[in-house]
């Protein structure tokens, strides 16, 4: 099947599981050739992710000329968090101890109080995304339904208080110490 037969069947009907399987395989297809070192619960989380924000923004689709991209643009983004989450720390899976809990859970207590501080100086919307998406848990959507604006804007307002709390505290931190505080 392809892209454009794919984004007929599912606009026509979004529970069609033979335009899924297929949309599954392509998305596959492009995880395998980045996530095929670190297993197949990585290429499975990756397809679905996309797929789920695929079928979260199919009003966005502009149709079935750009289908392909549109769902491409999902990937990178689902492929960008997947990599930042610590898979690209090239460690093998057979090394990882998973029941062994991270040595480093605690947060220094400077980190913390420098990232409470930044957190408190950042302006009300950005603080309120922030607290909600990381202190509440709650997605882009809901966080947009929150602050009364688009999807969208909510995930630029998100991402201009990342911005500011990492000129704060270093860098690599600001999630990882969101999550924990």
């Amino acid at each position: 099947m392809d892209w454009e037969q794919i984004y007929q069947r599912l606009a026509a009907d979004t529970n069609d599981a033979p335009a899924w399987a297929a949309l599954d395989q392509r998305v596959r297809g492009w995880a395998r050739a980045v996530f095929w070192k670190h297993g197949n619960h990585a290429i499975d989380d990756v397809v679905a992710d996309t797929c789920a924000a695929v079928a979260l923004g199919m009003r966005g689709a502009r149709g079935p000329q750009t289908f392909a991209g549109f769902t491409y643009g999902h990937y990178l983004n689902a492929r960008r968090r997947m990599l930042r989450s610590g898979l690209s720390s090239g460690v093998p899976l057979g090394t990882i101890d998973v029941a062994a809990p991270a040595e480093a859970d605690e947060l220094d207590p400077e980190t913390l109080t420098r990232l409470r501080a930044a957190l408190d100086r950042l302006p009300r919307r950005e603080r309120a995304a922030v607290t909600l998406r990381y202190f509440n848990e709650l997605p882009s959507t809901r966080i947009a339904a929150e602050l009364g604006v688009t999807d969208g804007n909510a995930r630029r307002i998100l991402f201009n208080g990342l911005r500011r709390l990492r000129l704060a505290i270093s860098p690599g931190q600001v999630c990882d110490a969101l999550r924990r505080a």
